[in-house]
Parts: C-alpha cells; sequence; structure tokens
C-alpha cells in the first residue's frame, strides 16, 4: 500500500507521510487467529497485515490462514516452521518470529510496525491513533515503543505505572514491551532486537535509557481468561465465537468517551465479552500464575472486598439473560483462580529442586 498523509489534530495536512504495518503472530489457537486479523481488517482500511504462524503445525488451521490472506489483498502470510520451546517455555520462539519480522519491516520500508498477538483484538482505529503517536515519538526521543493495549484496572495499583501528564502512562520497568507500535527509524538507528523473554529485552533496553509509555487512546484489548500454550502444552479452552467478534467493537460512543476522557480508559471500561462472560476484573494470562490473585489482594484492600471482588460481565448478553447456559472463562468462576496457583506453586517448586539436584548429582 502507498505512505499515508499525515494531518494534524487540528484537521491541517502536512507533508509528512509514513508505512504503517500491522501484524498479528500467534502460535495454535484458530478461533483466536482469526478474531485478530478480522478486527484488524475490519478497523482499517489501508494500512497492510502481516499474519505470522509462529510453527503452530496444524494443516487446518494454515488452510484457514490461507485463504484469509488470498481474499484479502494487503494480507500477507509468514509461515515458520520452527518454534524453538527450549528457547523459553512460555512463548517458546516467539521473539526469533519478531526479529523475523522487524527484519521484513526494514527490508520493506515501513516507517512504523504494529505488532498484536493472535489472543488480542483490535477494538478501533482512525487516524488520530497515529497523530498522537508521532507526537509522543517527537516529543520524547528515547521512546522507540509504545504500548498500544488497554492496561487492566488491576494495574492501577501496582509500581508500574507512571503518570506522566494527563491520560499519558510511562511504563516504569519496560524500555520495550513486546506488542505495541515501533518506530522503524529509531529501531534501525539503535540495532535492536527482541531478546528469549520480554523480562530480558524490557530490562536492557531499560538500562539504555529507554521509555514505554501506554497510547493514551489504546486500541487493543487482549481476550480475557485465555487459554494459552505452555512448554508446548495447551493449557485451558479457547472461547468459542457468538458473535462476529470475541470482544465487541467500540461504538461511536464509546470511541468518542474514549477520545475525550482526561482520565486513563481501563481494559473493563471498554473490553467487553460479546455473546460470553467472564470474571471481571480481566485476567490476561494462565491460571497457574499467582499475579492476578496478588493484583485481587491489592484491590480488596483499596476499595473492599464487596467493591473488589470479582463478578460476572453481562454488558456483552441481552438484557435479562440469566447466565445458566452461557459461555464462562474461567468455566468455574473462582474455584480454579484459587486452587490452581496454589497447586502449581510448590510444584513448581519441587520441579526446580529436582533440576537442581539433577545439576549437581
Amino acid at each position: 500500500m502507498g505512505r499515508k498523509v499525515l494531518k494534524m489534530r487540528d484537521g491541517a495536512a502536512t507533508t509528512a507521510t509514513y508505512r504503517l504495518l500491522h501484524v498479528i503472530v500467534g502460535h495454535k489457537f484458530p478461533i483466536y487467529f482469526e478474531n485478530a486479523i478480522n478486527s484488524v481488517l475490519r478497523m482499517t482500511t489501508n494500512d497492510d497485515i502481516l499474519v505470522v504462524d509462529n510453527a503452530s503445525n496444524e494443516s487446518s488451521l494454515i488452510r484457514r490462514l490461507q485463504v484469509l490472506a488470498n481474499a484479502h489483498p494487503r494480507v500477507r502470510l509468514m509461515l515458520r516452521s520452527t518454534n524453538d520451546l527450549s528457547r523459553n517455555t512460555k512463548v517458546g520462539g516467539l521473539y526469533d518470529a519478531y526479529n523475523e519480522v522487524m527484519i521484513y519491516a526494514l527490508e520493506q520500508g515501513y516507517d512504523y510496525v504494529h505488532i498484536m498477538q493472535h489472543d488480542m483484538q483490535m477494538l478501533w482505529w482512525d487516524e488520530c491513533i497515529m497523530v498522537r503517536a508521532r507526537e509522543i515519538f517527537a516529543e520524547y526521543q528515547k521512546c522507540v515503543n509504545i504500548s498500544m493495549q488497554v492496561p487492566s484496572m488491576t494495574f492501577r495499583l501496582s509500581d508500574l505505572l507512571d503518570y506522566v501528564k494527563p491520560k499519558l502512562i510511562l511504563l516504569s520497568r519496560y524500555g520495550l514491551t513486546d506488542t505495541g507500535l515501533y518506530d522503524m527509524a529509531r529501531w534501525r538507528a539503535r540495532d535492536m532486537r527482541f531478546s528469549d523473554s520480554e523480562t530480558a529485552h524490557a530490562l536492557k533496553y531499560l538500562n539504555h535509557g529507554l521509555q514505554v509509555f501506554i497510547h493514551p487512546l489504546p486500541t487493543v484489548a487482549p481476550i480475557p481468561w485465555p487459554a494459552v500454550v505452555r512448554s508446548g502444552k495447551v493449557v485451558g479452552h479457547e472461547v468459542k465465537a457468538r458473535q462476529e467478534f470475541l470482544l465487541r467493537p467500540l461504538s461511536p460512543a464509546e470511541i468518542t468517551y474514549a477520545k475525550e476522557s482526561t482520565d486513563p480508559v481501563w481494559s473493563e471500561d471498554i473490553c467487553v465479552p460479546w455473546g460470553w462472560t467472564c470474571l471481571t476484573p480481566y485476567c490476561t494470562s494462565d491460571l497457574r500464575s499467582i499475579n492476578y490473585l496478588v493484583s485481587l489482594y491489592r484491590g480488596i484492600r483499596h476499595r473492599g472486598l464487596r467493591a473488589a471482588w470479582p463478578h460476572w460481565e453481562r454488558r456483552g448478553l441481552s438484557v435479562g439473560r440469566s447466565l445458566r447456559g452461557v459461555q464462562r472463562q474461567p468455566r468455574f468462576g473462582m474455584l480454579p483462580v484459587v486452587a490452581v496457583p496454589i497447586w502449581h506453586l510448590p510444584r513448581r517448586t519441587i520441579m526446580r529442586s529436582r533440576q537442581q539436584i539433577r545439576g549437581t548429582g
């Protein structure tokens, strides 16, 4: 696709142009994958899209991705044949795929790359997104990466967020995140690469003085309570689509609210499961982590038990509908949220001890 003419917020056209590439990277989970791709197709009109299958090795999924790519001229498909799970037990060779994407984008002359994972959905997008992003890049020369993900309310009580100015939040412990918008000129100038884990490259580039901001108008939401792959095994179950998308796209009124609100926008404000339900506040990782329980504890201390305790999100259901027969995530409510991490914590400790014994034996 051609280069876009950028307009400033007052509507005046400038001579600045840019090329933007949207990238969806995934491994397995065809429902998530197609949902993410279709959301970007719906919300954007002219930008190129690169779909990266990170060695799912599922012929039915590959066929479905090829059908999508063949039906849309602006979609390109990158099929990777290897995904080294030994590199990272959580995401395998995800960052090898990322580095291939960045090389491709530089070779093709893109000015910006927007990366999202296949268990995410684009809720909305328009020209003001890039206008504001370019203003942030211009103001903060140490910024190479802007997060486009709508943050969860559970983040508010963490020490990860630094409020720089109204609606502009700095991720204080990150010099690079593994999704969001990337300035490719700065990426090339610094000869940047993703490491084997998000923690590694976040800390590496933080120590280099780089900054990551959350876009004041975030557009991408993770699917709450997702199924994931850990050490090559599927954990959890995909949500079955009941509507056009897994999450309800934003209405014009909701987009206007996101633009005009003087406060940050949180995922629980605009991320609505469509035709199914889940516990809110949302979790965006697998149940084996204790992070959600830690956030819940902070919320209870800050807001009280009744206000902070998770409840079923009903906004994406018809008015007055009972939850009977409605697909739920997690399927058994708070029981697995509490039980699973408690079970896996000592299990992980035992496994580490065994590994240490083998290493010294």
